[in-house]
């Protein structure tokens, strides 16, 4: 959007590997096979676009939007989103 940042975005991961290859370059040549996607996130990190941080696969926020969640997780993910409930299914009377 042609607007200036002086600090890389931070990604919040729950893969422990991807960070492990980035902080040591001597799995790269080990890792080839891998996609070329993952060796652009090592690359744009490099260049202090991104900065990837581990975070407990409980406190990943995306799930929200990626995976089919139980009512319980949902709910859990929703309140640390800090979206409230409007009304639900078993409030609305027929």
């Amino acid at each position: 959007m042609g607007e200036k940042q002086n600090w890389p975005n931070l990604i919040n991961y729950d893969i422990k590997s991807t960070i492990a290859m980035r902080k040591n370059p001597v799995h790269h040549s080990k890792t080839k096979h891998i996609a070329i996607k993952y060796h652009f996130t090592i690359k744009i990190e490099t260049n202090m676009e991104i900065r990837l941080k581990y975070c407990l696969i409980e406190d990943q926020i995306a799930d929200i939007l990626t995976k089919v969640l139980s009512i319980t997780r949902f709910e859990q993910l929703r309140a640390m989103l800090g979206v409230i409930e409007f009304a639900s299914r078993r409030s609305i009377q027929v």
